[in-house]
């Protein structure tokens, strides 16, 4: 029987999902603005170009590290996820 993931078992809150697809658009927004491909990104954060694409879907299955580090590299100050998990960079 193949593995399930956590998420396959209990989707994510509509409201978390809908978190992860504005994040990824606005990761992929700024990306766009300063003139950076996906794989260009995907090599600034050490994660793969189909990673990267699938952060910018919003995919709850990329890491939420990825998210943060993406977010940081693109210095977005005021990324919030659910009013709560901030990502700041300084």
């Amino acid at each position: 029987m193949p593995k399930l993931r956590a998420f396959e078992i209990s989707p994510l809150p509509l409201e978390v999902q809908a978190s992860l697809e504005h994040l990824g658009q606005r990761i992929a927004k700024e990306r766009k603005a300063r003139g950076l491909s996906q794989r260009e990104l995907a090599d600034m954060a050490g994660i793969s170009a189909q990673t990267m694409m699938f952060l910018e879907q919003g995919r709850p299955t990329v890491q939420i590290g990825h998210y943060a580090r993406a977010a940081w590299l693109l210095e977005l100050r005021d990324v919030r996820l659910l009013g709560g998990l901030s990502v700041h960079a300084e």
